[in-house]
């Protein structure tokens, strides 16, 4: 128990704090005790230079407590504070980007600064990473033809990225027993380099309509070199005005997979810690 594995303090902290609680908090609390006693199954990934056991453990822990209240998938604003308690477990400084509207980046800590993104669309694709926005663009507007693309990609979106340092991509993958979720990271200098490359024969045109507005949008793909499948693509969106990137998982650099179960009253066993 953990009041005898050295936190008394914190075990009687827990259970005298249970005095007084109503019947419907005292249903909430059970619900979390459940759940965090059930294991969650980590993956590790050898090459990942990020998470070690204190990250994957905060992460098992959050991940938890979220399924054991909400249904739907970890959103970006809780996966901000998830990193940086992450990075705070592994004895980093660490903190969220005061202003959010003049800086780019959604945390910073470790030596870096870095952009977060999340995905749990139904039919998240287990081969293509979709952010659906990379960066606000209302100059995309301004872009009717492929050469006005081409040179607007090579100079605004090499600038935009001046202000994070890395890309991480929380997936969510829902199934009927558990929630997957799979950590990747977009490798930032092979895009910085990408983008600085575009060419105008790399654009074509592609007409949308929302409502009654009709749209006119330009495609890329890019390519690894070496490589003859493209590594991933990206839309100059004038229908929303956002560039939109979709990214082969392939090229991805994988930091980790968390397997969380779902809470069920008859399936109850001590939390282990992941490893």
């Amino acid at each position: 128990m953990l009041g005898q594995e050295g936190a008394p303090s914190l075990y009687t902290e827990v259970m005298t704090g249970l005095d007084g609680l109503t019947e419907s908090q005292l249903q909430m609390v059970a619900s979390v005790v459940r759940a965090l006693r059930i294991p969650v199954e980590f993956l590790q990934e050898n090459k990942s230079d990020l998470v070690d056991s204190r990250f994957a453990e905060v992460v098992a822990n959050f991940l938890t407590l979220h399924h054991a209240l909400h249904e739907e998938a970890f959103n970006k604003r809780p996966f901000e504070y998830l990193l940086k308690q992450c990075l705070n477990a592994q004895g980093h400084e660490s903190r969220l980007n005061p202003t959010p509207g003049e800086f780019a980046y959604d945390v910073e800590g470790g030596g870096y600064r870095w952009s977060l993104k999340t995905e749990a669309a139904q039919g998240i694709s287990a081969k293509q990473v979709k952010i659906e926005k990379f960066m606000e663009a209302r100059w995309v507007r301004d872009c009717p033809d492929s050469e006005s693309c081409a040179a607007a990609v090579r100079e605004r979106l090499p600038q935009h990225m001046n202000g994070y340092d890395r890309i991480l991509i929380l997936r969510a993958f829902a199934r009927s027993d558990d929630t997957v979720y799979r950590l990747e990271e977009i490798p930032k200098d092979f895009l910085v380099e990408c983008f600085k490359s575009a060419t105008t024969e790399m654009f074509e045109r592609r007409s949308s309509s929302k409502g009654a507005r009709s749209a006119l949008s330009f495609g890329a793909d890019f390519f690894r070199g070496g490589h003859s499948s493209k590594a991933f693509r990206i839309l100059l969106d004038s229908s929303v005005e956002k560039v939109r990137l979709w990214y082969q998982v392939d090229h991805c650099i994988h930091h980790g997979t968390w397997v969380v179960p779902r809470a069920g009253a008859g399936n109850l066993q001590l939390y282990t810690r992941v490893s």
